[in-house]
């Protein structure tokens, strides 16, 4: 199908993304930070982009079969493509979303504090709101909250801690201004769903999608 086409260019895009950033922020580390410090970043970038790759790959050709066995939904081969493209591959994606947040987010704990504007901040917020919708609807339809949930807490909790004990303010840091904003848009999202839902159904158990 053409949004199979669409949908597989997704994770060229988003590593390249990814990528771009890490260089664009990599002349801003401290002098203090060492090659070490480099090196760990872009070993976990690497794993993150090969678990959302993997994840993402299982889940879109998964997918695609599913749509030739629909008269077969009582055998055990719909059964096994169901757990490739439901289950394994939203895990091995929204896995990969997190470490590759978690490495840039670890690059940003080692820039140069500089004051934002308030252009820059408005932006940095909007692009909270965008990730953190995007991350809770991610979690929901991929049925991937029971850990995608404790990360949305865990994640800022760490900013918070981590700038706290650096004595950084994190209002001067883009990189920590978004992660943490965006997760907790997320989680706000998370806990409004739950409480109006009583659960977390997927959006296309309810006929949303």
């Amino acid at each position: 199908m053409i949004g199979d086409v669409f949908d597989f260019l997704t994770p060229f895009v988003l590593v390249f993304m990814v990528y771009r950033i890490y260089l664009i922020l990599l002349p801003h580390i401290g002098k203090n930070s060492n090659t070490l410090v480099k090196s760990a970043a872009v070993i976990i970038l690497i794993f993150g982009a090969i678990s959302f790759v993997e994840g993402h790959g299982m889940h879109l050709s998964a997918n695609a079969i599913a749509r030739h066995l629909t008269s077969m939904k009582d055998s055990s081969l719909f059964a096994l493509d169901y757990s490739f493209d439901e289950i394994m591959g939203h895990i091995f994606w929204d896995s990969g979303i997190i470490i590759l947040s978690l490495g840039i987010t670890f690059v940003g704990f080692h820039i140069d504090p500089k004051k934002l504007s308030n252009m820059k901040q408005a932006l940095i917020l909007l692009a909270s709101l965008i990730y953190g919708f995007t991350y809770f609807v991610n979690a929901v339809e991929g049925q991937t909250v029971f850990f995608t949930l404790p990360m949305a807490v865990a994640i800022p909790l760490a900013i918070w801690w981590t700038a706290n004990r650096k004595s950084a303010r994190i209002s001067m840091n883009p990189v920590l201004y978004l992660f943490l904003f965006s997760h907790i848009v997320a989680l706000g999202l998370f806990l409004i769903w739950a409480i109006w839902q009583k659960g977390f159904p997927e959006f296309s158990a309810l006929g949303w999608i």
